[in-house]
């Protein structure tokens, strides 16, 4: 796979952006900075949603940066015109909460309940610049940025460009002839520095305001090559990605690497099959050579990813009461949710046919501690089907799902990614630690074949490797 870089324009103050797109994904933005003055990019955020259906691509950036200069903007190359619109500051802040994983679930265990079983494995018209051969296509404003969306039919014109009109530009012609050669368009912005904060030694330091960029691609795309300048070492760079069908980064970046060994290591001792084994004795091997060629080689991270469905998208209609366990989730085949009353009650009855109708004092114990550590508002109490017992992670009669813990005043504004996530898609959430010798060119996103899609909404005993 082609390694993706990010060699970036430094337009006088703009700051390298990442951009993201669907099945093709090019780097959306880079952060410039004035003349003599530095700005780093350590993290890139985007949302890329992508429609193959309509060969459309909308990325959504919000891109922090770091730096001295007092003015800052960012320089977007897409491979269409892109059709702009803000999207709520807490954007990814509300995505973040939304793919936070639910704990892992837990056996209940109880002496005094004979069913419990355990197993061995518990504008439109152009204005052109003669003198540059530079086309602004539109201007505007979208939320606080104000922003023009330029053609170019050769890198130097549009050098001279960007240093003329107050873009001091460090980077070269070679990364803005990059993405002339492909004739994509340029979006330049700038920022207000009054969005920024500034630090005891003079620095700022922030994120911008989040914005939508859509536009047509016959990839899903993420320009990453521009954003090589303003990356000191590395970036890590979140990705979060819906479509139809379920997204990765192809070849070495794949986030399988790391996901299908924490995966199959969890199901290991109890259901693995041959075949699983071997699988994953062949990731370890590789990931061993891959290190060993290369030390400071790190898999991409799967964080977050499920298709969505009604369930899911219930969160958005009633946070408060549908965040804990998402609306429910997936259960294992045949097992139901049942109410904490209903739980201790079977507990009970089962305990006294046990001890002829007596309850002893040891047991009136167990039910008062069961009580007072299963209540709903810390999470579900779920009635496995018998026949599922010793398969996977399903060991005893009863399990105990606990709730993710959010403060609630954080959790009502989900409310807001209404409309933005789509029933019958995937959301599928992945991170890269991107170096900046591997910044060589765009990323390029790939479906998942079906029979290889992978859901991952609960914590699992391991780690990635």
């Amino acid at each position: 796979m082609k390694r993706p870089s990010v060699a970036a324009y430094t337009v006088s103050i703009l700051l390298a952006l990442i951009t993201a797109s669907l099945p093709a994904v090019h780097a959306a933005c880079c952060y410039f900075s004035a003349k003599d003055k530095d700005v780093n990019q350590p993290g890139q955020k985007a949302f890329i949603a992508w429609r193959p259906e309509r060969k459309e691509e909308a990325f959504t950036v919000q891109p922090k940066f770091e730096g001295n200069a007092i003015d800052f903007g960012m320089v977007i190359p897409t491979p269409s015109r892109p059709k702009l619109d803000e999207m709520p500051r807490d954007f990814f802040k509300d995505l973040a909460l939304y793919t936070i994983l639910m704990p892992l679930p837990e056996p209940i265990y109880s002496a005094i309940d004979p069913n419990t079983r355990k197993y061995e494995c518990d504008k439109d018209d152009f204005i052109v610049d003669d003198a540059k051969k530079v086309k602004i296509l539109e201007s505007g404003v979208v939320g606080s940025l104000d922003y023009k969306i330029l053609e170019a039919q050769d890198a130097k014109p549009l050098y001279d460009w960007l240093k003329q009109n107050g873009y001091s530009y460090g980077g070269d012609e070679a990364t803005l002839d990059h993405y002339v050669q492909k004739k994509w368009l340029f979006t330049v912005m700038k920022i207000d520095p009054k969005q920024m904060k500034k630090a005891a030694n003079g620095s700022y330091t922030g994120e911008v305001t989040p914005t939508r960029f859509t536009f047509q691609s016959g990839t899903c795309v993420y320009p990453l090559r521009i954003t090589q300048i303003s990356v000191k070492d590395n970036t890590d760079a979140l990705f979060y990605v819906q479509s139809p069908q379920q997204m990765d980064l192809p070849g070495d970046w794949s986030w399988m690497h790391s996901y299908r060994p924490m995966y199959l290591s969890y199901m290991l001792g109890c259901s693995a099959d041959a075949q699983q084994q071997k699988e994953l004795q062949e990731r370890y091997n590789w990931l061993s050579s891959k290190k060993k060629d290369d030390r400071k080689f790190e898999t991409t991270k799967l964080e977050w990813a499920k298709k969505l469905g009604s369930t899911d998208l219930s969160v958005l209609e009633d946070p408060l009461k549908n965040y804990g366990q998402m609306g429910t989730g997936d259960l294992p085949p045949g097992a139901k949710v049942i109410p904490l009353a209903e739980f201790l009650q079977e507990v009970k009855a089962a305990s006294l046919a046990q001890s002829k109708g007596k309850l002893s004092d040891y047991a009136k114990q167990e039910l008062g501690r069961m009580e007072d550590m299963y209540q709903p508002a810390r999470g579900m109490i779920v009635k496995n089907d018998p026949k599922s017992l010793g398969k996977g992670f399903i060991y005893t009669h009863y399990s105990w799902y606990p709730a993710r813990q959010v403060p609630q005043e954080e959790v009502k504004g989900l409310a807001l990614l209404k409309g933005y996530l789509q029933n019958g898609n995937w959301l599928t959430k992945f991170r890269k630690i991107v170096r900046k010798n591997e910044m060589t060119d765009d990323l390029v996103l790939a479906a998942v074949p079906k029979e290889k899609e992978e859901t991952y909404i609960r914590i699992m005993p391991t780690s990635p490797p």
